[in-house]
C-alpha cells in the first residue's frame, strides 16, 4: 500500500495546507527550491538523504556528484530483457494498470481522464479506445533515468507547460495531477506492440522532463530521458490486443494496487497476432 509523507498530507490534507500550497505554486517555489539542488549549496544533503531512503550505492562507486540534482540525475548501466516479444519496464516505479473504453477514458486514483486529457489531441483518441493505460510512478528514491522499452522510432516532443503537483497517493485523489502537472508526450511507432503514446510528467520541484531525441530510430534498453529532482511519472497508451500483462502483473495491480517494478524488467508479452 502506498503512503504519503506528512508534508504532503498536510499540504493536500487540509484547507491551510492546499491555500499554502497554491501560494507556494504562485510565487515559484519549486523553481527556486530547484536553483538551490542544482547548486554546489546542495551537496551536503546526498549523504542524509541515501542513509534516510537506504538507497543501494553499490553501482555507483567511484561517481563524485557537484550538486544534490547532479547525485538524482545519476546514471548507471542498466540490464534488460532481450526477447523481442516481451515488453519491459521503461523505469524503476510502482506500476498501476487500468483499462481504457471505447470511449477513450479511464479512472486512475478518484478521476477520470480521456486520451486528449493527456495529449491534447482529439486526433489520437480513438486509436486507443479499449487499450491499456499503465502508471509508472517513480518515488523519489528510484533511479530518474527511464529507457525505450522496444526498437522502434520516436517523432515529435509535445511539452505542455503546467504546474508542479506531488504524484504522491493523496494529491492524485485531490487533484487531477496528470492533466495539471508539466508533461511532455511522444508517439513512440514500436516493432513489436505497435504506436505507444508516452508521457513524462512532472512533479513537485521537478525543474525538467530531459528527452533526448526527436524524429530518431531507437533501440529497446536505450536512454530515452531523464527528469530532474523529485518523484515523477511515465503513463504509457497501449492500442487494443498489443500486449498480455504477465500473470503476477495483472493480480499485483487488480483493483487500482500498485506493483513495484524495476527498469528493462519483463512485464508482458506481445500478442500472437502481433508476434
Amino acid at each position: 500500500m502506498s503512503t504519503n509523507d506528512s508534508s504532503t498530507v498536510f499540504l493536500y490534507g487540509s484547507k491551510a495546507g492546499r491555500a499554502l500550497l497554491e501560494f507556494m505554486l504562485f510565487i515559484k517555489v519549486p523553481k527556486l527550491l530547484g536553483a538551490f539542488l542544482r547548486s554546489p549549496l546542495s551537496h551536503g544533503m546526498i549523504d542524509s538523504f541515501i542513509k534516510k531512503n537506504q538507497i543501494p550505492m553499490d553501482e555507483f562507486k567511484g561517481q563524485k556528484y557537484r550538486s544534490f540534482n547532479d547525485f538524482f540525475t545519476r546514471k548507471k548501466e542498466i540490464t534488460f530483457d532481450k526477447d523481442e516479444q516481451h515488453f519491459i519496464s521503461p523505469c524503476d516505479s510502482l506500476l498501476s494498470v487500468y483499462n481504457i473504453t471505447k470511449e477513450s477514458s479511464f479512472h486512475i486514483k478518484g478521476a477520470d481522464y480521456t486520451i486528449s486529457d493527456f495529449l491534447q489531441n482529439k486526433e489520437l483518441e480513438a486509436s486507443y479506445s479499449d487499450g491499456l493505460c499503465l502508471v509508472f510512478r517513480l518515488c523519489a528514491t528510484d533511479y530518474h533515468r527511464y529507457c525505450y522499452i522496444d526498437d522502434g522510432a520516436i517523432g515529435k516532443n509535445h511539452y505542455i507547460e503546467g504546474k508542479l503537483y506531488s504524484v504522491q497517493p493523496l494529491p492524485c485523489e485531490k487533484y487531477r495531477v496528470y492533466t495539471k502537472n508539466r508533461r511532455s508526450w511522444a508517439i513512440l511507432s514500436t516493432k513489436h506492440f505497435g504506436d505507444v503514446a508516452q508521457i513524462e510528467v512532472g512533479a513537485f520541484s521537478v525543474g525538467g522532463i530531459k528527452n533526448h531525441h526527436e524524429d530518431y530510430d531507437f533501440k529497446k534498453g536505450e536512454e530515452k530521458g531523464y527528469f530532474d529532482l523529485h518523484g515523477s511519472t511515465i503513463v504509457l497508451l497501449i492500442k487494443k490486443d498489443k500486449i498480455k500483462l504477465l500473470p503476477e502483473i495483472e493480480q499485483g495491480t487488480a483493483n487500482g494496487c500498485e506493483y513495484r517494478v524495476k527498469i528493462g524488467q519483463h512485464i508482458a508479452n506481445a500478442c500472437i497476432a502481433n508476434a
